[in-house]
């Protein structure tokens, strides 16, 4: 058994000697409370005459504090979710300058909160004469409380991710925000909760200067019977107040753990008039892959900043287009203006089949996303969050059952059904997210580098399980990724991008074997360059050789200037009697198994990588010859080289 050293055993004494300092003050009221003479203590005998007479004379100031907390709490929870989500989501300086207001009334003494309440509203003599004007001032008081406890759980939640995720399923903003925001702050509310109502009911400064001797609360009570020296009566006042008020905090604690378990059942509130609209929207096009066309499509940020230059892109009906490029490229603002989630500049046109949708926001557009964070919602379960597109579209109890099974079975996740999110692997979240996507039966299904974050073996398998996913289930799809393996593997179109525009777009054989420019040639797969220049209708290579240029050249191609020659690695046919097309030294070799990786350096110094049969050996420094067919080769101008 392990045994504690001397810090954590005088940790311990700590602990326990604050805590002896905080409880004991409160046993000791409690029992002078009990005590039939509170001088003598619990040696002149125990009664309870003294809780029977606060009952008696105060019972109202007792019932108004936990009325007046609860409508504070009530307030509060009203007021201060909304504006904690707004601050959150919208961080500019208004918000910032709203949020030292809503903080301003902490560094101001509840006395002088209260003055200022009488001097703008003492006029309205009922209002004055209320408990109203005491809500009021426990308003104020405790709005920043509950506004920085959800605030600082919202802030640490990927709000962005996870409404943009159940605005994809349908939801609409409001659904979007009692389904998933709401639960995923819960923690922060039920802190502030427990705090609102702690303050309010035990608030004095504030209130002693706003009461009425008809609108006393119980810290008010317990004050003026300490004043009149009854100690007996005010430490009876004491035990109410544990009586009464704990029981309620634990009860707020419980309800508040419950619900951030099993807040998913609030999905079963009613739809909105315009989640019922748009529902009949989107069944119209239940199911049904549709051809998709960007006309002129750019987007330019409030900033300045160009993301994307206009372009056009057809996408046909059943097809999967990956969008390729390095970060930064256009190619996620691109899927984005597919999905809805970003307008493009004035005169781009986005269309689904012959629907105009440029301004039809996401959750009218029956899309199924996977994003790169996958979105899942954490307070539902795995079953969960795939039903919830069907739920929002107002299907009903046995038809979403059945979905989600089928979804369930076609992932071959049916044992993680009752799982929450956060028990899952990072493979198993991307199989629910997919699902989650696809069980709307959407028109269009985009894909945000949904592979990024898994492992390279992992990554392969669920590459190949997409790629025939989608084949069986006929959708347009649209991919984006950075990885070009994927590309290949998945697209019938592939769009290369370079700093927001398009390079290239074709099957990926022409992007691999043709490519139009240098960048193409050099992102997509391992490509050499060779320098060569233009000799009337022959190349002349380095070290002298010329290769005729036919069908290479292109034509009014002006004489001696310099051009580029491509070929890959793969397209290298070693020559063993030194009488290749190309010929250089050997700086290294790899043995890969079925081949040799070489890197050899031709006569004007630059270096070429060569596939080598895997049979042959190769050692540094030695000379090889290699040929390369005719139509393996991709000539580009110095221009198109860039």
């Amino acid at each position: 058994m392990k045994k504690h050293g001397m810090l954590f055993n005088a940790q311990l004494i700590l602990t326990l000697a604050c805590c002896a300092f905080l409880i004991i003050p409160i046993c000791q009221s409690v029992l002078t409370g009990l005590s039939t003479n509170a001088f003598k203590g619990v040696s002149s005998g125990l009664t309870l005459r003294w809780v029977d007479e606060v009952w008696t004379l105060y019972s109202d100031t007792i019932f108004r504090s936990l009325f007046i907390g609860l409508a504070c709490l009530a307030v509060c929870l009203a007021v201060g979710v909304p504006a904690a989500y707004f601050m959150v989501r919208m961080k500019n300086r208004w918000t910032k300058m709203l949020e030292e207001l809503l903080v301003l009334p902490l560094a101001i003494p509840g006395l002088a909160i209260a003055l200022g309440i009488l001097l703008c509203y003492g006029g309205f003599t009922e209002f004055r004469m209320s408990w109203l004007i005491i809500l009021a001032g426990h308003v104020i008081f405790c709005l920043p409380f509950m506004v920085r406890s959800v605030a600082a759980v919202m802030a640490m939640v990927d709000l962005d991710g996870l409404e943009e995720g159940a605005a994809s399923l349908g939801a609409g903003f409001a659904r979007r925000f009692m389904n998933v925001v709401v639960p995923n702050a819960m923690p922060g509310i039920v802190s502030g909760a427990l705090m609102v109502f702690t303050l309010s009911v035990g608030e004095f400064n504030l209130t002693w200067m706003l009461h009425t001797p008809m609108t006393k609360t119980l810290p008010v009570g317990l004050a003026d019977s300490y004043a009149s020296m009854r100690l007996e009566i005010g430490s009876a006042y004491t035990i109410f107040f544990f009586a009464l008020i704990i029981p309620l905090l634990t009860a707020m604690q419980w309800v508040g753990s419950r619900s951030i378990a099993n807040v998913s059942a609030a999905q079963n509130a009613d739809d909105s008039m315009e989640e019922q609209t748009m529902t009949t929207d989107i069944r119209r096009h239940e199911g049904r892959g549709v051809p998709v066309r960007l006309r002129d499509c750019g987007k330019t940020f409030p900033d300045g900043t160009l993301a994307l230059k206009p372009f056009d892109l057809t996408i046909e009906a059943g097809q999967t287009v990956v969008l390729l490029g390095p970060s930064g490229c256009g190619k996620t603002t691109t899927l984005r203006i597919i999905a809805g989630l970003e307008t493009p500049d004035a005169g781009g046109r986005v269309f689904f089949g012959d629907d105009d949708v440029t301004g039809v926001p996401i959750e009218k557009r029956n899309v199924g996303m996977v994003f790169q964070s996958y979105a899942l919602f954490p307070n539902m379960t795995v079953a969960r969050n795939i039903e919830y597109g069907l739920r929002v579209r107002g299907d009903d109890d046995a038809r979403r059952t059945g979905r989600v099974r089928e979804m369930l079975r076609m992932m071959r996740i049916e044992h993680l059904a009752d799982r929450r999110i956060s028990q899952l692997s990072g493979g198993q979240r991307q199989r629910v997210a997919l699902a989650r996507a696809i069980a709307v039966r959407p028109r269009v299904l985009l894909l945000d580098e949904p592979l990024t974050a898994l492992d390279a073996k992992l990554r392969d398998s669920l590459r190949e399980e997409i790629d025939t996913l989608l084949k069986r289930l006929g959708i347009t799809a649209v991919y984006v990724t950075h990885d070009q393996s994927e590309a290949m593997a998945l697209g019938d179109v592939v769009v290369v991008m370079k700093n927001g525009e398009v390079a290239q777009q074709g099957s990926p054989r022409d992007i691999y074997f043709k490519p139009e420019n240098g960048f193409v040639a050099d992102f997509i797969g391992t490509v050499n360059t060779v320098q060569c220049k233009v000799n009337g209708d022959r190349l002349l290579l380095p070290g002298g050789r010329e290769l005729s240029g036919d069908s290479i050249i292109p034509p009014k191609t002006p004489e001696g200037s310099r051009a580029i020659l491509l070929f890959r690695p793969e397209a290298a046919e070693m020559n063993s009697d030194g009488h290749g097309l190309l010929r250089g030294e050997v700086l290294s070799s790899c043995f890969l198994g079925d081949r040799n990786r070489l890197r050899v350096r031709l006569p004007d110094d630059s270096i070429c990588t060569l596939d080598a049969p895997g049979r042959q050996s190769f050692h540094t420094g030695k000379t090889v010859s290699f040929d390369v067919p005719h139509h393996s080769f991709r000539l580009l101008s110095e221009e198109e080289s860039c």
